[in-house]
């Protein structure tokens, strides 16, 4: 059992190891893996790794239509193709093992993500700006802004 974070109304939700990712077109549920250590979350303690954002069960129908998807929508969420895999791409399309949240660096092997993250993150120049600020990653607070999950007075930061 391991957690993800609701997207839609950011409450923890706790996960028996699969999910379905319906944003990515997926209507049954796949495997979760570990961001940091590309292994199913269900191997080993990953505790203290990062957890994805995903809509709980409950909530994935109102994010659906929060994004313009459902009955009547002009456009749905893309199938991929089959044997693609569908961890995260860049804007490209060329595969990466995920993102710098405060700076948006793509990271294409966990070496790039380990020594963007490392000594305090001084890699990471957003990062350096922004710690001492209160502020959240940039690109967290779009997200969670495009949830409407801030109130007013966050969203002006």
């Amino acid at each position: 059992m391991h957690r993800h974070l609701c997207e839609v109304t950011g409450h923890y939700w706790d996960c028996s190891g699969s999910a379905v990712r319906s944003l990515r077109g997926e209507s049954e549920p796949t495997i979760c893996y570990c961001l940091e250590h590309q292994v199913p979350m269900e191997e080993g303690d990953h505790n203290q790794c990062s957890i994805e954002l995903l809509a709980c069960p409950d909530h994935q129908d109102e994010q659906l239509r929060k994004m313009g998807y459902g009955p009547g929508a002009t456009k749905m969420p893309q199938t991929p193709q089959k044997g693609e895999s569908t961890m995260f791409r860049d804007g490209q399309g060329n595969r990466t093992v995920g993102f710098c949240l405060w700076c948006d660096k793509d990271f294409y092997t966990l070496e790039e993500h380990e020594e963007h993250t490392a000594n305090g993150m001084v890699a990471c120049a957003v990062f350096q700006v922004l710690k001492d600020k209160g502020y959240m990653p940039p690109m967290l607070q779009q997200m969670v802004g495009d949830a409407a999950l801030l109130d007013d007075e966050d969203k002006e930061r």
